[in-house]
């Protein structure tokens, strides 16, 4: 950093002010530019967690101890274990540096010069982190132990092949996904969506986003009639192409481009909420965002953000040996799920 002197302070102060006020909208424009996360956060499955892992209570096996019975009818009781627990134990953290060049900074002389320069580093920033997470929800951290577990490690193709949570999926019908393969969309597209849907559908609950394939997108959309077109309007108007596919957003993802795979997620299982409103300042203080404290009590696929790494910023320091300013972003999270049976995944070789 700058010399101890009062230009030097002066500089000091450009900085932090500079990171505290861009702060808040990095961290917003992260979540809006990624539909998944942005949807999460509305249906309210995005929750502050801040222990060694993540536990969410699950339904393996129903109760034996439900039965009709008559008058003076006598029965018997059977111990059985329960609720069973899905045990999520890695945290995944993800960081985004900006780093500037003493040099740099000579050569940008004046503090807007300089609010110019970091604002400019800290647009690369964000920007290369919104892509970054949006790979990483979509792809096996397989190989890659410190990313993210996607999707992929949450829904198979098969609806029993994958251990999530520390249960075997084959080992429990209620643990499995739904799952569907479409031949040729024009012909069974809709069909095997259907059955999807419904197949996903469980005690009053619902998928609430649907991502897909942005060619599948395509197919679907020229067999809606134009006057028939519905969409989901917040999502449309944050800037996320959509139709709605039994009251369900179905949204292009351009992370699924030539995959032909369709992923029908269930969050909270709620509809459509209209009255969500995320604002810059919610992400003011890290662990203290409203939409987040005290949320997240869907019955399905939820996020769970470390409470004091919620896109959490450092001041600019010097390393040793060096002569650059460094500033780092933190966001440390997990994909959690409390039922797979509400998820589904089908595919279009």
């Amino acid at each position: 950093m700058p010399a101890n002197t009062i230009n030097g302070l002066a500089l000091d102060r450009v900085y932090s002010t500079t990171l505290q006020a861009v702060r808040d909208s990095v961290a917003m424009e992260i979540v809006q530019s990624n539909p998944l996360l942005w949807h999460m956060y509305r249906q309210g499955a995005v929750r502050y967690e801040g222990g060694t892992e993540c536990r969410m209570p699950v339904v393996l096996t129903e109760s034996s101890n439900v039965s009709a019975i008559g008058t003076y009818a006598t029965f018997s009781t059977t111990p059985e274990d329960g609720p069973d627990t899905a045990r999520y134990p890695t945290w995944y953290k993800n960081r985004a540096s900006v780093v500037v060049d003493n040099t740099e900074l000579a050569q940008n002389k004046g503090a807007y010069q300089i609010v110019n320069l970091l604002n400019a580093k800290m647009a690369i920033s964000k920007i290369s982190l919104i892509n970054e997470l949006s790979r990483q929800l979509f792809t096996t951290n397989v190989g890659s132990p410190n990313e993210l577990q996607g999707l992929p490690q949450f829904i198979s193709q098969t609806g029993t092949g994958l251990t999530v949570g520390g249960i075997l999926q084959a080992s429990y019908p209620n643990w499995q996904n739904q799952f569907g393969s479409i031949t040729a969309f024009g012909t069974d597209g809709l069909d095997v969506w259907e059955q999807l849907y419904m197949d996903a559908s469980k005690k009053s609950t619902h998928p609430d986003i649907i991502l897909t394939d942005p060619t599948v997108y395509r197919f679907f959309k020229r067999l809606v009639a134009p006057n028939q077109a519905e969409r989901d309007k917040a999502l449309w108007d944050q800037g996320f192409q959509n139709l709605l596919f039994e009251g369900t957003p179905v949204v292009p993802e351009e992370q699924l481009a030539g995959t032909g795979l369709t992923y029908m997620l269930t969050t909270t299982g709620k509809r459509q909420v209209n009255d969500f409103n995320l604002k810059p300042e919610h992400f003011t203080t890290p662990g203290k965002n409203p939409f987040v404290q005290g949320k997240a009590t869907g019955v399905g696929l939820q996020l769970a953000i470390l409470s004091h790494d919620d896109f959490r910023m450092t001041d600019f320091m010097t390393p040793p040996n060096s002569d650059v300013i460094i500033a780092h972003t933190y966001f440390t999270a997990m994909l959690t799920a409390s039922s797979l049976a509400r998820q589904g995944v089908s595919n279009f070789a």
